[in-house]
């Protein structure tokens, strides 16, 4: 989740001083503060922004939201193992941390994830990849009740 949050700090140092973004702030500094709402705006514009969105889940893990940011990884879990074993350590995180049972939530992030994109590291031995896999195929949903 550091690297998410240093992602989304990067794009939003990167904005160029006189967009409109800045308008209104005391100053042009990157901040997780102006992060949220940066990333909220590109969000707005364009809601498959994954860096957007990973920035929204590495602030919400970092401000102890309840629910971690899980809901917001969304479709973007599909084709991708290593933001399925994301979705994971947050929700452990989010249980030893906080108290909160997120199996409901992480089993409908993990209905998003391809089977076929889990069942192949699955299978590999060992390794958090695998074991990742492995709970989230336990989680998903079947196929048919996806909608």
């Amino acid at each position: 989740m550091v690297r998410k949050l240093s992602e989304g700090l990067r794009a939003l140092e990167a904005l160029p001083r006189d967009d409109e973004f800045w308008h209104g702030w005391a100053n042009d500094h990157a901040t997780t503060h102006k992060l949220g709402a940066f990333a909220a705006e590109l969000l707005d514009r364009d809601p498959t922004d994954p860096t957007a969105r990973w920035a929204l889940v590495a602030l919400a893990l970092a401000h102890g939201a309840n629910g971690g940011g899980l809901s917001l990884p969304g479709p973007q879990i599909a084709g991708d193992p290593t933001a399925v074993a994301d979705a994971l350590v947050i929700a452990d995180w989010v249980g030893q941390e906080i108290g909160f049972d997120l199996t409901a939530e992480l089993r409908e992030v993990c209905a998003w994830a391809d089977l076929d994109r889990l069942e192949s590291p699955a299978r590999a031995e060992g390794g958090e990849t695998a074991q990742a896999a492995s709970r989230a195929l336990e989680l998903r949903l079947p196929r048919s009740d996806r909608g």
